[in-house]
């Protein structure tokens, strides 16, 4: 058995659950003398939720569908048959007035929850008096201040000198040239498992097959590495006797013996991988990144486009290594649910920007401005990244206990209410379980969920950070209830190694 489930904290990995033995360092999660309820602003029907009055895809929902698969594209990859209609809090409402749970959170966008009131009125305030605030052309007061404040929020307060655009794959494009153009050099380091958008440098960046199959040639000068993926360890090492070997790959094969041409511009990093299936990355491991990149001169990117904002129980995730990166990139949260991508950077780096360096017709754009602000606002007024780490913990806790008892789960890990789930065909072996008709047992009962990783086989759980105690209890039992199904269908049987 893995050492590191005998030394894991509560948030990260959880690879044995058959024999594993509580830490007597860990704390039990005071969130079990607190019941965190639904803020007052959420609407009475998706305090209801899960509520199904039909079975999905009802008439509403069939009728916009036959116009939708006639006229929008193909690519578009649906893994929910209905049509949405509305949402509030952590619950969403299709067009036939089924109320589901939400464990996505809109893929991590609508943190504070969805149609927060603050976020609502801003936009509609804003709308009445300008919508388009020709941003790169002349100054606008919020787009002033949402910058200041995401300085006053960024890792100990040392970046500053934020750049606003549409998303959080151009975001990560921004910082693509931000690091060529400040370090004069033109080769990157990004990792397997990689997430960092679809479009140019992002794909670039990004190392699922799946997702370039085609496109190629891509931008050249990017070399991909291993993340530390403790529970399918590449190298076949255990944490911490392997001392970090992916980062001595890193360090002492890729970069010393001729994986680029040259000193490297910069090495890209989610600090939590999301769709490689979130992956939490031993404590060390963004510190020796860190390190690497002073000793080559080259800067360290954060991708904090999936766990900004409260996500992981704090503001970014990288806080939970004690690593400020050189550049950091901003999406998702960041808008309130208008698209909206940033990157903020040590000054220095930044100030080497002159200006028409970059740009962008919509960046800074008044609506996105207005709703991007009070949604981060409401996310620290209403003190969000503690609700997070409090119910994150909760739900790991619930989570570890379904692992005892459900085979089918390999691995639960995870930070605040970035957790995911890797599902298993044989706890021993590790096969993996694809995961597509759980999700689609899940969403028949009432909760939404997605999924990733490299073999498709890890719940995200990422629900709003609105979310109450008890919504959180309902998810996880509609969520056990589709494993126990799967289990009796496959007829799973004991983890333990052939005789």
């Amino acid at each position: 058995m893995s050492e590191m489930v005998e030394k894991e904290a509560v948030g990260e990995s959880a690879q044995a659950p058959k024999t594993k033995k509580m830490d007597r360092t860990e704390k039990e999660p005071t969130i079990l003398e607190e019941e965190f309820p639904l803020p007052d602003w959420v609407a009475d029907w998706a305090r209801e939720a899960p509520k199904l009055v039909v079975r999905a895809p009802g008439p509403k929902s069939k009728a916009i569908i036959k116009i939708d698969r006639e006229y929008v594209s193909y690519a578009y990859d649906r893994c929910f048959t209905f049509t949405f209609e509305k949402a509030s809090g952590a619950s969403v409402m299709d067009a036939d007035g089924n109320v589901l749970l939400d464990f996505t959170a809109g893929i991590g966008v609508e943190n504070a929850g969805w149609t927060h009131p603050k976020v609502v009125k801003a936009i509609q305030e804003q709308a009445a008096k300008l919508i388009h605030s020709m941003a790169n052309d002349a100054y606008f007061e919020k787009e002033a201040l949402f910058a200041k404040l995401l300085h006053e929020i960024s890792p100990g307060k040392a970046l500053k000198g934020t750049f606003f655009g549409n998303s959080g794959a151009e975001a990560v494009e921004a910082a693509f040239k931000l690091s060529r153009y400040y370090t004069k050099r033109n080769e990157h380091v990004a990792f397997f498992g990689s997430y960092h958008g679809r479009i140019g440098a992002g794909l670039s960046l990004t190392s699922r097959l799946k997702l370039r199959y085609s496109y190629g040639p891509l931008l050249p000068g990017v070399v991909f590495t291993p993340f530390a993926y403790c529970y399918r360890c590449p190298f076949k090492q255990t944490y911490p006797e392997c001392g970090l070997w992916c980062a001595d790959y890193l360090e002492n094969q890729v970069l010393e013996l001729g994986g680029p041409t040259g000193q490297i511009s910069s090495i890209i990093v989610e600090p939590i991988q999301g769709e490689g299936g979130y992956i939490v990355p031993p404590k060390e491991f963004l510190p020796r990144l860190k390190k690497i990149c002073e000793a080559q001169g080259a800067l360290l990117i954060a991708d904090e486009v999936q766990t900004g904002f409260a996500r992981t129980g704090k503001m970014f995730a990288c806080e939970h290594f004690d690593v400020v990166p050189d550049i950091l990139v901003m999406g998702k949260a960041l808008g309130g649910g208008v698209p909206l991508g940033a990157i903020i950077a040590r000054n220095e780096i930044m100030k080497k920007w002159r200006p028409g360096s970059h740009s962008s017709t919509f960046g800074g754009n008044a609506i996105t401005m207005a709703s991007g602000l009070a949604h981060v606002q409401a996310i620290i007024e209403e003190n969000l990244a503690e609700r997070s780490a409090k119910l994150g913990a909760y739900t790991m806790k619930l989570l570890r206990e379904m692992q005892q008892r459900r085979e089918i789960i390999g691995d639960v890990r995870g930070r605040g209410l970035m957790i995911g789930v890797e599902l298993v065909k044989n706890q021993y072996t590790k096969e993996p379980h694809e995961a597509t008709t759980i999700q689609g047992k899940c969403w028949r009962n009432g909760l939404m969920t997605i999924t990733s990783g490299n073999y498709g086989n890890v719940f995200r759980i990422a629900p709003p950070l609105c979310i109450s105690k008890a919504q959180v209890e309902k998810s996880l039992s509609i969520f056990e209830m589709a494993l126990k199904d799967e289990e009796e269908f496959l007829k799973i049987g004991t983890s333990a190694p052939p005789g």
